[in-house]
């Protein structure tokens, strides 16, 4: 598997605000793209049919690492905006 761009350039003259914006959707875009091709592949070595996985449900153990997945998930996508307002936060002070 490819190594992850961990940083995109800024775009001159592009307002913070839609920089952020930018910022989240590559997030998004690269965290799809890793889980689409771990799916492809699980479905490809285990034989499982997608209604097989689609229809899946998980026990307690494997539903709360999935909602430690879901957070760290969402504070990465959220990072921008939390950095940002952390720093609006601080010059305000």
């Amino acid at each position: 598997m490819a190594e992850p761009v961990h940083r995109r350039l800024a775009i001159p003259g592009q307002p913070p605000e839609a920089d952020r914006l930018l910022g989240m959707i590559a997030a998004l875009t690269s965290e799809i793209a890793v889980l689409r091709e771990r799916l492809d592949t699980v479905e490809r070595l285990s034989g499982l049919s997608a209604e097989a996985i689609d229809h899946f449900v998980p026990d307690a153990a494997a539903q709360a690492g999935r909602d430690a997945l879901r957070r760290r998930l969402i504070d990465k996508i959220f990072a921008p905006v939390r950095d940002a307002l952390a720093r609006a936060a601080g010059e305000q002070r």
